[in-house]
């Protein structure tokens, strides 16, 4: 598999003088830094005693007009997180989460009451929220990454060395999946 990864990464940066710098440079500022700007979070205004915002404050993002949408998102995503990771564990999860409702049933009250709150508070406002809040964060690094990753193949192209990397890339993928085919066969 690392083999497979290391030839996708090498014919990319092989490819990249066929697909044309002006391409790479449009997917990354059309696209990615757009989308970067999209994922920030709303900006936090410091303001003076008069409710005039101090000097210095931060350039305008998208989500400062939609704070509310921007942070219901997380609970959307956090709620999707959750019932992926469900899925992939075929139902774990959730049936945990049955269990511990027919254990409670048979209990006092005063005891349902309590761990129905905290469970609530922690569990579906706090917990979703911070679900969300990784998907979130993933998203932005990721997007960061990419970014770098155009950068460097921009500044690096003229002079070969992309090229080069990713002849190597291929060099080592290739040779990794002839190893994993030798042992594979060995093994038979």
């Amino acid at each position: 598999m690392l083999g497979l990864v290391l030839d996708i990464v090498g014919a990319f940066l092989v490819s990249v003088e066929a697909i044309r710098m002006e391409n790479i440079r449009a997917l990354r500022d059309k696209v990615f830094r757009k989308a970067q700007r999209y994922v920030l979070s709303p900006r936090i205004i410091v303001v003076d005693d008069k409710g005039v915002p101090v000097a210095g404050s931060s350039e305008r993002v998208p989500s400062d007009s939609y704070p509310g949408l921007f942070m219901g998102l997380h609970y959307v995503a956090g709620l999707l997180l959750i019932l992926i990771v469900n899925h992939a564990l075929e139902g774990l999860l959730f049936e945990w989460l049955f269990k511990l409702a027919a254990l409670l049933l048979g209990q006092p009250w005063y005891v349902i009451v309590p761990v129905a709150i905290v469970s609530l508070l922690f569990g579906v406002v706090a917990g979703l929220w911070m679900l969300g809040e990784l998907v979130h964060e993933l998203v932005s690094r990721t997007t960061w990454f990419v970014i770098r990753v155009l950068d460097f193949v921009d500044a690096r192209t003229p002079n070969g060395t992309v090229g080069v990397l990713g002849f190597l890339f291929l060099l080592a993928g290739f040779g990794l999946q002839l190893y994993s085919t030798y042992i594979g066969s060995r093994n038979r």
